[in-house]
């Protein structure tokens, strides 16, 4: 059943046309992931498919009910009933609530009225780890359509049917999950490379021949100076006849050539190898050794005992909830705090969300350049890869997007003279594209590097050792991401089994307050503490 139909669509900012979409149909059960990258016009498209704003020309045509989740500064939703704040863990107070708080909210509104098309913009901004699967599993149940935006490519994969990119104002379908639809641009590239490869060595092969066919005729009309008179004459002429002829087998060529069908340059995709020397090796056998590492603020303990060691060149991704304290660790590790040893070698380089490495009143290139080793040529390519090409390096920060200066800042930092890294939240507000590529990078980079994330693809691909620092008391595992979930599946099973036992006998105790309250009891509250029990009972059984 169709329940969504766009045709002849344009949308232009200016005089620059974003894109074009001749006819979109979506069905009932379509599960559409929209990407491409940062300014290529995904969130525009989302937004004309649900009509929050209009197409310049053409027509949407909606046949059901549609929900949004817009993104997260776009304000808040004014309410949602107790039982989806339950099941969300969302507190009642909206002026204090944190940024995950809020998505979470914009999810829950949204997901409560059970709309045919629900359109989702970035819905796993703010959200960690635990947020995001619950997303996921949320979607995977949904009964209508979904059109949602999202750089988180494990969701991509387990939610969507069908891809749709937007790109250099095409957009285009592919059939599949994300990585399917990777695996058909990959197939698309290797053949517009072979189809420009054989371009170019036609186009060659007919330039050299109109160049030999030309220089023959030119020599056509020398004379030898050992010819008569008459001899020369008759060469003369018989000369003529044969350049005439060279001539219009070179025209015909000229021709051909004109009429080549041109292709275009492949995008470059060149690779550059960080140089060992521009990076002081740290010759002991820990970078960073904790041993017992507490912190408390006030009387909250974020972490305690946290005891293990980090040696050179690892991949370290801190794990967490929201507010464990991954931020607040790489802080105590860059003012040495107690309970923290640092090898004496190791200069740390430090990325945080303000950005605050950056000049704004500079170039790309300037800020990237001045704390480097490197020369410009290496710097200029190591930009390419994070898509600033030829003169979008010069530039200024300040007129950049925020993708656009995250990407600045991490240059910087890489290309830094340090030799260990703390990445908070790299890839916040990252297109897909340049996600990958700094994958890449991360792999290839010869010092150590501590990062937060809660994105799975990323911790997955780029990690080899792995910190939940909300444990209780928490050790580094050495071990990559695959190997770190295998192992706590059974310990959460053990600890799930408890946490069950411990929220029944709490649900009893509720249900035993509500039934004969006392005076001093806040029924309104008790009903909502009882239905989020309800919940977590639930999520509890499924987890067993």
């Amino acid at each position: 059943m169709t329940i969504l139909i766009a045709r002849n669509i344009e949308k232009s900012f200016g005089d620059r046309t974003i894109f074009t979409l001749p006819s979109l149909e979506i069905q009932a059960n379509d599960r559409i992931g929209i990407v491409g990258v940062n300014g290529a016009g995904k969130s525009t498209l989302l937004q004309i498919l649900s009509k929050e704003i209009e197409a310049d020309k053409g027509t949407v045509t909606h046949h059901s009910s549609i929900a949004i989740i817009p993104q997260l500064s776009e304000g808040i939703p004014e309410t949602a009933s107790s039982l989806a704040k339950g099941k969300w863990n969302i507190s009642n107070v909206a002026n204090s609530m944190s940024g995950g708080e809020r998505m979470r909210l914009k999810i829950a509104h949204a997901l409560e009225q059970n709309a045919g098309i629900l359109f989702a913009d970035e819905p796993t901004s703010h959200l960690d780890m635990f947020g995001t699967e619950q997303l996921e599993k949320a979607l995977l149940s949904y009964k209508g359509a979904l059109v949602l935006i999202s750089h988180d490519r494990d969701l991509l994969d387990a939610i969507c049917t069908k891809i749709i990119e937007v790109e250099d104002g095409t957009i285009q379908e592919y059939k599949g999950n994300y990585s399917n639809y990777r695996k058909q641009k990959e197939r698309e590239r290797i053949q517009k490379q072979a189809e420009y490869d054989q371009y170019i060595q036609e186009k060659n092969r007919l330039e050299q021949s109109i160049s030999q066919r030309k220089q023959r005729a030119s020599s056509m009309t020398k004379i030898p100076t050992r010819f008569s008179s008459s001899e020369s004459k008759l060469y003369k002429l018989s000369g003529a006849h044969g350049q005439e002829n060279v001539s219009k087998v070179a025209k015909a060529l000229e021709t051909r050539l004109e009429k080549l069908e041109q292709k275009e340059t492949p995008k470059d995709f060149s690779q550059a190898q960080f140089d060992v020397q521009y990076h002081t090796p740290i010759h002991s056998k820990a970078v960073v050794q904790f041993n017992k590492t507490t912190k408390k603020i006030g009387d909250h303990t974020l972490f305690k005992n946290m005891n293990g060691t980090i040696v050179p060149g690892a991949k370290l991704a801190i794990l967490g909830a929201n507010g464990s304290g991954k931020t607040t660790l790489f802080k105590m590790l860059l003012a040495n705090e107690r309970g923290i040893q640092l090898s004496k070698s190791c200069k740390i380089g430090y990325f945080e969300q303000t950005l605050s490495i950056l000049k704004t009143d500079k170039t790309i290139l300037e800020n990237v350049l001045e704390e480097t080793n490197y020369t410009e040529s290496f710097v200029r390519t190591i930009l390419a890869r994070l898509l600033f090409r030829r003169e979008d390096v010069h530039k200024p920060v300040h007129i950049l997007s925020g993708g656009e200066r995250m990407k600045v800042a991490l240059a910087k930092v890489f290309l830094g003279n340090y030799n260990m890294l703390l990445l908070d939240e790299p890839t916040n507000y990252l297109d897909l594209a340049t996600q990958e590529e700094l994958e890449s990078m991360l792999q290839e980079y010869p010092g150590t590097i501590l990062f937060i994330s809660h994105d799975r693809a990323f911790i997955r691909s780029v990690a080899n050792h792995i910190l939940q620092v909300d444990e209780s008391e928490p050790r580094i595992f050495h071990g990559n991401y695959e190997q770190y979930t295998k192992r706590t599946t059974q310990a959460s099973v053990n600890v799930t089994e408890q946490e069950l036992l411990r929220l029944q006998t709490k649900l009893t105790e509720i249900i035993s307050r509500i039934s004969i309250p006392n005076q001093h009891d806040d029924i309104t509250f008790l009903e909502q503490e009882y239905e989020k029990l309800l919940v977590r009972i639930r999520q509890c059984k499924e987890a067993l």
